[in-house]
């Protein structure tokens, strides 16, 4: 008597067991789909986190443009690099990947998660390519730099006229010099050959090592020596290993997010053909 004649396999049969490989070869386990549903949660509770991230960004920068406090552009001439356009348009980048991140988990829904993919693709393509032009061309960009923080010195600064723009922007110079203890962009002379006193060696008081009144007039002893130019540099170099490890997290997290999209695009994509 064959397998097949087994009275007990024909039992099986008729119970519903049906045969051992009747079941479609593509066919999902519990395990895939546990896993599936664990990837899913944490990719929607990373993206909600993301919306809300977003949320504030934007609203910081929103808050920054209508202030206009102490946090504008150091270079009027590169506007959009300002505090608050930095912040509105990376606020509204957020946004948007949070929100396809969320709606293409929650719905299921394979174009949103695609798109995902591609736009923080694009976003990490775009970090990778600034990064390294800024690391090749930094000289460039430091006498560019220069060059327009000496303009501005020149031209902008004037605490005697009242103009919104000028007045945020000597705000600006000030507290950097304050907080950096540097005078000037390569040291105290850039501030000879300012319109506001032409033809007089003096500084802004914030310049001075003490807090005096006037003492931006005084002896050359009572202001900082150092360019601020030269203190941004060295506060990168001693905060080198910090903004590494950030970087280095950021795209890790952005890899892993566009891993995560792959993995449900995957999944829903062969549990549509099973349908």
């Amino acid at each position: 008597m064959t397998v097949i004649d087994d009275p007990r396999y024909q039992a099986h049969l008729h119970q519903g067991g049906g045969h051992p490989k009747s079941q479609p070869p593509n066919a999902m386990g519990r395990g895939e789909k546990l896993s599936f549903c664990i990837v899913k949660y944490i990719f929607f509770g990373f993206n909600v986190f993301i919306w809300f991230l977003g949320c504030g960004v934007l609203s910081l920068g929103v808050w920054l443009h209508v202030n206009r406090g102490p946090y504008m552009s150091l270079v009027p001439a590169y506007s959009f690099l300002s505090a608050s356009s930095l912040c509105i348009t990376a606020g509204c980048i957020i946004l948007i990947v949070g929100f396809l991140g969320c709606c293409g988990a929650f719905l299921e829904n394979q174009c949103m998660l695609i798109g995902y993919f591609v736009l923080v693709l694009l976003i990490f393509t775009l970090e990778v390519t600034a990064g390294t032009l800024g690391i090749v061309k930094q000289n460039e960009m430091r006498e560019v730099l220069k060059e327009e923080f000496l303009i501005s010195i020149q031209q902008d600064y004037h605490p005697e006229v009242k103009d919104q723009n000028k007045d945020n922007w000597r705000s600006v110079m000030n507290s950097l010099q304050k907080e950096l203890h540097c005078c000037g962009i390569n040291n105290y002379t850039d501030w000879y050959y300012v319109s506001a006193w032409p033809n007089e060696e003096r500084v802004p008081d914030s310049c001075c090592v003490r807090s005096l009144d006037l003492c931006g007039q005084l002896d050359k002893s009572y202001w900082y020596n150092r360019g601020c130019l030269e203190e941004i540099e060295y506060w990168f170099i001693r905060n080198m290993y910090v903004l590494g490890v950030v970087g280095i997290t950021v795209a890790v997290i952005q890899i892993l997010a566009m891993v995560a999209a792959i993995i449900l695009f995957c999944y829903l994509r062969s549990r549509k053909y099973l349908l």
